[in-house]
């Protein structure tokens, strides 16, 4: 696709060139921010963590956490700058984890990937986060480019769907919330993200907390 060949003739400016694009959408520093100001959580789990962006920002962040990033691309991990020995990348799909993992992760993140995915393949991600995630403190931190009706979302549409090629689903809000409680998921906090109000992050506590 477009975005592909532009990235493999940018040669060695394309981590420069990735983050400039990202940033124009997505402030993942400041994303980095308020995640990291949720607490001290020893193991990280990413579904759908891409090039490794959000782990790049994310580590410096969180000492003390483990952190573990997983996306079927081959190409998962492929940017990250930084330690390796607290950041293991694999190829693989969410269910792998299941196995992969010796203990529940302290916080679960799910960033821009709902988008891309099918109902059957949504189901199965919420049960894989469910399972993942420990029962009473965790959090799973779901963020979505979300529907509305400002300029710069048509243009999110756009860019994902004729310059990187992506089939995209975009959802409102209301519908991303609606599909967390209805599989038992409660709403702690919700952050409107930088740069744009399209950028929005739901902080979910599991569905084996709200039976306690």
């Amino acid at each position: 696709m477009i975005g592909r060949l532009v990235r493999r003739l940018a040669g060695p400016f394309e981590p420069a060139l990735a983050s400039a694009y990202r940033g124009f959408f997505f402030n993942i520093e400041a994303f980095a921010d308020r995640i990291a100001a949720l607490g001290r959580p020893q193991q990280v789990v990413e579904i759908g963590c891409g090039e490794g962006a959000l782990a790049c920002a994310l580590l410096p962040r969180l000492p003390a956490a483990r952190y573990v990033g997983i996306d079927i691309s081959p190409r998962v991990g492929r940017l990250f700058q930084g330690s390796t020995e607290r950041a293991q990348f694999i190829h693989g799909d969410a269910t792998q984890l299941l196995s992969h993992l010796r203990a529940r992760a302290d916080l679960v993140l799910v960033c821009d990937v709902m988008h891309h995915a099918d109902e059957a393949a949504r189901e199965a991600l919420w049960s894989v986060a469910a399972q993942l995630v420990e029962p009473l403190q965790g959090r799973l931190v779901l963020k979505e480019w979300v529907r509305n009706r400002t300029p710069i979302y048509h243009l999110g549409y756009l860019s994902d769907r004729y310059i990187t090629g992506d089939r995209v689903r975009y959802q409102t809000r209301d519908h991303w919330l609606r599909e967390a409680t209805q599989r038992g998921w409660g709403l702690r906090d919700e952050w409107s993200l930088k740069p744009w109000t399209a950028n929005h992050a739901l902080v979910l506590a599991p569905p084996s907390a709200q039976a306690v």
